[in-house]
């Protein structure tokens, strides 16, 4: 393009920029008319919806505070509630705690403890019953040699030896025959120590002279506990002494 062609479409040019103008500015203009009443209308709407939310975030707020201090209210009502009947439960188990010494015996463990309220006074192991069972098929009876568990009582103390008076099942575990109540045969000393304490029903704690069997389960019913142990209970209970075995 030469300089008179330049020269000659300047004014196009400057023409077509003053329409731009115009018109942009003409759009501006419209576009303020049409936001005007549109915002003029949205605008409370929107001021409401912004306010509803503020007061529902509140109110859920409050709410949620009120149902925190609600719960709250309700679990220390029950801590109290928990504490006061474990002070009772705690009341009615010193009430039926023995004063007096105690024996008591965990067959779980093969172990034994002397006990005065919370005090141990003397522990140890023992052997207990071995849980076999022996049928005499003549006799059509069968013994099952576990040790009684529950709550029991010394009946009788023994020492000097006590001599054994062997039952039934010691002679058909021998696979002998079975001698009239008080034949001799019946009557075997040294196999329960030097001390012994009855709890009833032909069951002792006692001694033993095969100490290598303690704490395991071998014995026929009885416990049977090592010769230090037992003289200990033997000089520290009385008739009527409280046994518990588990």
């Amino acid at each position: 393009m030469n300089a008179s062609e330049k020269k000659s479409s300047a004014p196009g040019l400057r023409l077509a920029k003053s329409l731009g103008g115009v018109l942009l500015k003409a759009g501006l203009a419209l576009c303020g008319l049409v936001l005007v009443p549109v915002l003029y209308y949205c605008w409370p709407a929107v001021t409401v919806s912004w306010a509803q939310v503020r007061e529902d975030r509140q109110a859920d707020q409050q709410l949620g505070k009120a149902q925190l201090d609600k719960e709250t209210k309700k679990l220390r009502a029950d801590i109290a509630r928990l504490k006061e009947e474990t002070a009772q439960l705690q009341g009615a188990l010193a009430e039926r705690q023995p004063k007096a010494p105690y024996i008591v015996v965990d067959t779980n463990t093969n172990s034994f403890l002397m006990r005065q309220t919370d005090a141990v006074l003397r522990e140890g192991i023992c052997s207990t019953g071995s849980g076999k069972k022996l049928v005499w098929v003549h006799g059509r009876k069968t013994w099952v040699f576990n040790t009684p568990k529950g709550k029991h009582q010394v009946r009788l103390k023994k020492d000097d030896y006590p001599v054994w008076k062997k039952p039934d099942w010691a002679f058909v575990e021998e696979e002998e025959k079975i001698p009239s109540p008080n034949d001799p045969k019946r009557f075997e000393e040294g196999v329960l120590g030097k001390y012994a304490l009855d709890i009833g029903d032909a069951y002792m704690l006692h001694g033993t002279p095969f100490r290598r069997t303690l704490g395991m389960y071998v014995s026929h019913g009885c416990v049977r506990l090592d010769d230090p142990d037992i003289e200990y209970l033997y000089n520290n209970s009385q008739k009527g002494t409280e046994v518990y075995i588990y």
